[in-house]
């Protein structure tokens, strides 16, 4: 029976308890006179029944709380899932509910490429592409009826508020899902309004424009797109005036502008371009004019082509077409007759502007490029600036300087920057003079295109394929009449590089030539005022640059730094007994073997007449497991192989030499320390005999750079 809630709710429980009182006292009654003792077997049967229908009664009390709060949750929850959905326009469905089994777990399942695979607690039926009975679902909509006849979907809607819940995320998704899609027709369809809107104000905009290519690509597209083509083509006259080269395409496959070319008078193009006349033709598998064999390996159905006419001169034609029949109406050619004079007169605007244009960027390249001839990298600064402004004025994908070396018959790349992950060519890469064009550029002294490269042609093209290189342009570089080498400019993408761009950066390359050969001999010059002309070795200026950098290096990394400092014992006397050009050869051959016993990381100077110095990074006096990291054992070593030589061991050419040695920051706390207190190690040396090693002391105090009176000294035999 119902009692209902509220008001009726207790009315009923009074009446239910004045009920129940009274057949307690009636029964009270009837078993006071028919059963003696009756209150024991109140006591042992009624009063627990009672109890027992009391706690059944609570029992239900709290199954109607708790569905109470089950309600309750379920209003709020659909309450914020309406307020998300109509005030804050979210429809969003939560694909995680603690309350849900792992269907992944509950089903044994083993598809582990499953978007709901290792997910904990989450509605699979929410989510797109799941593997569930035997094959993949699609999005929501499309298997919620198979997802009705899952277990797991049953337990979670076998709650009617929670299968309320999941209806109203079903409809939350369904919304979502339509407003995606009218969303996505809406941008298509203001896609298309913008760019019907936008034809004549780009073509008016591009009347300011002096990028003839990107200018022409614009508006082909924005052509193409008026009506509904799939590719097209903007053609125009080459320097013979019998050839109309493809410029710019569209909707087409990346090939080389050569196959899209046609002779003038020839096909459906070439005889509207000598007719100046529009060429319609809406069906290219029957019509005996269309002659290119490329667009019919493509399929292509349709062609309208438009002459470009500006001041009764034709400059080119516009050509568009489909891969489906189409007809042109009269409303679409009266619009391209529009779009083809904006592109005309874009055309002839950008040509009396390009000269212009050309020289000024021009100038302004070869200006930015002059300024970093006194750089510290020389022919590496000069061609890093060429192509950081070349980048700004043509796209490539690959820049390299290839420079001549005629003795060899050989080119050597000295430069080189790539956008591809993996590249074979690199900085000191030598090569035949004919394994790249470069060879032919040499020889002819004139810039060379490459629309497309096969493969074939030059033995590296199957590696310049390999790194996606498919199409490249070369320049001479010029000096005093002698060809220094090649600017070499790559590209991923077919056809990328025009005769406009040789245009413009040839006169460029012509004044690189002067500036890399003017660089090249700074670069020498510079490099002839830190190296000793007798030995070879770095310079003591040099290497008191060396030392001061190094030191703040490993003061900042903490790594030590060992300095040896060395002299040749008596060279005077040994110089004026044996002669000077004895000397000279003393002083190359100790040079020779002190390069030779150590590593190539370290730096060796000639500091004085016969005083010598080596740089050991990351290395401490006795610091080192291996005789490599222990400046000591370096000095060993040096000293042995001199006493070794044959030119020192015989003769009045014996030769001794004393070392000193100091560690950063062991002995010194600056640069200038190291260099004092390896000094005073080298007199400490030369003052105990020949052919000695001496170490310096540690520094007691900071700053303290030279021992104390009385101080020892580490001291090793030669």
């Amino acid at each position: 029976m119902k009692i209902g809630y509220g008001r009726s709710r207790i009315i009923w429980y009074v009446i239910i308890g004045g009920a129940i009182g009274f057949l307690l006292l009636g029964l009270h009654d009837v078993l006071e006179r028919s059963i003696p003792g009756y209150h024991n077997w109140v006591l042992i049967v009624l009063v627990p029944i009672f109890a027992a229908g009391m706690a059944l009664l609570a029992y239900r009390e709290n199954l109607v709380y708790q569905w109470g709060n089950r309600l309750d949750e379920a209003r709020q929850r659909v309450n914020e899932l309406m307020y998300g959905a109509t005030t804050q326009k979210s429809r969003t469905p939560s694909f995680e509910e603690p309350s849900l089994v792992t269907c992944w777990q509950r089903l044994n399942c083993d598809k582990e490429d499953c978007p709901a695979h290792g997910l904990e607690h989450s509605r699979c039926w929410l989510i797109a592409g799941t593997f569930c009975r035997r094959k993949v679902q699609g999005k929501f909509a499309r298997k919620l009826q198979d997802c009705r006849l899952c277990e797991v979907y049953q337990a979670a809607t076998a709650d009617p508020v929670q299968e309320i819940t999941e209806n109203f995320y079903a409809m939350n998704y369904l919304l979502s899902e339509r407003e995606e899609q009218l969303e996505t027709a809406y941008g298509e369809a203001r896609t298309r309004s913008e760019k019907l809107a936008g034809l004549v104000s780009l073509s008016e905009a591009a009347l300011s424009s002096v990028h003839l290519s990107e200018m022409t690509q614009n508006l082909l597209e924005s052509a193409a797109s008026f009506v509904g083509a799939d590719f097209g083509l903007v053609s125009m006259a080459d320097a013979t005036g019998e050839i109309l080269a493809a410029q710019v395409t569209y909707g087409l496959q990346p090939v080389a502008h050569a196959k899209l070319s046609t002779r003038v008078g020839e096909g459906i193009i070439g005889r509207a371009y000598a007719g100046r006349y529009i060429a319609v033709a809406e069906d290219l598998t029957t019509d005996s004019r269309a002659t290119n064999i490329h667009l019919k390996s493509l399929n292509a159905r349709t062609l309208i082509s438009l002459p470009l006419l500006q001041r009764e001169q034709i400059l080119g034609m516009l050509t568009l077409g489909t891969f489906t029949p189409h007809h042109y109406t009269e409303e679409e050619k009266d619009s391209l007759i529009v779009a083809a004079d904006r592109i005309a007169a874009a055309i002839e605007n950008a040509q009396l502007a390009g000269e212009l244009g050309r020289d000024r960027e021009q100038f302004e390249l070869m200006a930015e490029i002059t300024r970093d001839v006194g750089s510290d990298d020389g022919i590496s600064g000069v061609y890093d600036s060429f192509v950081l402004h070349a980048s700004s004025l043509i796209d490539f994908d690959q820049a390299s300087l290839a420079l001549w070396r005629p003795e060899a018959n050989e080119v050597e790349i000295v430069a080189m920057k790539t956008e591809a992950s993996r590249s074979w060519m690199g900085e000191g890469l030598k090569l035949p003079k004919d394994a790249l064009p470069v060879g032919k550029v040499i020889d002819s002294r004139q810039p060379l295109i490459r629309d497309e490269i096969d493969g074939e042609e030059y033995p590296t093209d199957k590696l310049l394929i390999e790194e996606g290189i498919r199409s490249a342009v070369f320049f001479p570089l010029i000096s005093q009449g002698q060809v220094l080498g090649t600017v070499n400019l790559g590209s991923f993408k077919p056809s990328a590089f025009s005769r406009e761009d040789v245009e413009l950066l040839e006169p460029v390359t012509r004044q690189l030539g002067l500036v890399l050969d003017n660089a090249r001999l700074l670069q020498e010059t510079k490099r002839a005022s830190l190296i000793d002309s007798l030995t070879d070795l770095h310079n003591h200026r040099y290497f008191s640059e060396v030392v001061s950098r190094e030191v703040a290096r490993s003061q900042r990394f903490d790594r030590p730094v060992s300095l040896l400092v060395m002299d040749l014992d008596s060279f005077k006397a040994f110089n004026e007994r044996s002669g000077h050009d004895v000397g000279d050869r003393a002083l190359k051959t100790i040079a020779r073997i002190i390069q030779s016993e150590v590593r190539e990381i370290d730096v060796t100077a000639r500091s004085g007449g016969d005083e010598f110095s080596v740089l050991l990074f990351e290395v401490g006096v006795i610091s080192g497991s291996t005789e490599e990291a222990d400046a000591v054992h370096v000095a060993r070593r040096i000293l042995a192989a001199i006493q070794a030589e044959p030119f020192f061991s015989e003769g009045e050419t014996v030769i001794t030499i004393s070392m000193g040695i100091a560690e950063f920051p062991a002995h010194a706390g600056d640069a200038n320390q190291l260099l004092e207190r390896a000094g005073w190690a080298l007199r400490q040396a030369k003052a105990q005999g020949k052919g000695k090693v001496v170490v310096a002391r540690p520094v007691r105090s900071p700053g303290l750079g030279l021992p104390l009176p009385g101080e020892d000294t580490g001291t090793t035999g030669g």
